[in-house]
């Protein structure tokens, strides 16, 4: 009897043992070298377990080449051969090459330049610069050059405000950057003088055209503005590289207002002035404009310089002559933009001189003075002609150019009324 309890107890044992390997090596893992071995069990994908353990090496490669790729940036007297051997790489001969389409042969500082290996051998090596891609490969022993195409797009954009203290603050504000804001000046320039006429409560709303590459902006374009101004409301479309009114009229004036951005004027034309200087009544027969020294001074219309010189208490000056009628002056000048001779011919916005305080002067500021067949002229009163106006075909094609965003330009329009 106690014999066959201990045989039992002996089978009981080595059943429970059959059972636990059974067991143990159903879940035992396969590696990597035992796939072969699989084919012999009836009850796995043979197929399933092979791509499963490619793309667990294929992984471990991509890792491990992730782990050996360095970049450098190019400096000055660094050649690609010298930039190899600082991680202890051979130079290819094929980059050793002068040929036309060894892009790596003359390298440039700032270039950034990728180099992936394992095991002291190089698997590829990317130079690149703000244009191009230069690209050698070992497994082809090759060298290609492939131009970057930056990721471009244009985005569309309102900015609106309400003018509480100045309009270059609230434009600001409003999203516009500091070019933007310029050209919204610009286009209103010949209407609308931005340091006197602007009033507490007006209002502008512009639709942009935004181009970005690479998430950079590059540059902006306002298809449409809208300006209220003391109770007026202005209006301009872009149309052909222009501005126009809603009827077809150019925003374009024969001169501007004044010859430079966001200035104070300091003072106004008078025929009974105190000089500043010489304590006696004296004619002030032009506009003084103060802004900083250096500040640039455009022509404020087309025309053909006459006179560039020194000019008794003006100072450093230029005359300008526009057509038969017409002539302007600026005076004061710390220097002259390069290129500005007599007889050059100039156009309206075109720098000719920087603000400064030569001849007689108590601070920065340019002297304007507008002439009519010699006479001198207040020119903040003088009614500029207007530039050319589209026909009707044209206005019908400015509209259609800005049909798509309709909703947009009724929506300012109602704002603005």
């Amino acid at each position: 009897m106690k014999k066959t309890s201990n045989n039992l107890k002996k089978l009981i044992i080595i059943i429970i043992l059959i059972f636990t390997s059974i067991v143990l090596y159903s879940n035992k893992p396969y590696s990597l070298f035992e796939i072969n071995r699989v084919d012999q069990l009836d009850d796995i994908d043979i197929q399933s377990v092979k791509e499963y353990y490619k793309r667990l090496l294929n992984d471990y490669e991509k890792q491990n080449i992730k782990d050996f790729t360095k970049s450098f940036y190019v400096k000055k007297n660094e050649n690609i051969g010298l930039i190899l051997r600082k991680i202890n790489l051979s130079t290819p001969t094929i980059i050793l090459k002068k040929t036309k389409k060894n892009c790596f042969y003359n390298i440039k500082v700032k270039d950034q330049i990728k180099i992936t290996y394992y095991e002291n051998k190089i698997i590829s090596i990317i130079k690149k610069d703000k244009k191009n891609e230069c690209v050698y490969e070992s497994k082809n022993d090759s060298i290609e050059k492939n131009t970057i195409k930056p990721n471009r797009n244009t985005k569309q954009m309102v900015f609106f405000n309400n003018i509480q203290s100045s309009f270059y603050n609230s434009a600001l504000q409003s999203g516009l950057n500091p070019n933007e804001i310029m050209s919204l000046a610009d286009i209103f320039g010949w209407d609308i003088d931005f340091v006197q006429d602007i009033r507490k409560d007006d209002s502008f709303g512009v639709v942009i055209d935004r181009a970005y590459s690479d998430k950079i902006l590059n540059n902006s374009l306002i298809k449409y503005a809208i300006f209220k101004n003391r109770k007026k409301t202005f209006e301009a479309y872009y149309f052909n590289g222009k501005y126009f009114t809603r009827t077809g009229n150019s925003m374009r004036k024969q001169f501007l207002r004044a010859p430079i951005d966001f200035y104070r004027i300091s003072s106004r034309f008078n025929k009974k002035r105190l000089h500043p200087i010489f304590k006696t009544i004296r004619p002030h027969l032009g506009t003084d404009y103060a802004a900083p020294t250096g500040t640039p001074i455009y022509s404020t219309g087309d025309g053909k310089v006459i006179f560039k010189g020194t000019k008794g208490g003006y100072g450093k000056t230029i005359i300008i002559k526009h057509g038969n009628i017409y002539s302007t002056l600026y005076a004061h000048m710390s220097k002259y933009k390069k290129g500005i001779h007599v007889g050059k011919k100039v156009k309206q916005k075109e720098v000719i001189g920087y603000v400064g305080s030569t001849g007689y002067s108590t601070g920065p500021h340019v002297h304007y003075e507008f002439r009519v067949r010699g006479k001198h002229k207040n020119s903040l009163k003088v009614k500029f002609k207007k530039g050319k106006k589209l026909n009707a075909k044209n206005v019908k094609k400015m509209y259609e150019k800005h049909s798509i965003n309709e909703s947009i330009y009724s929506w300012l329009k109602e704002a603005y009324k």
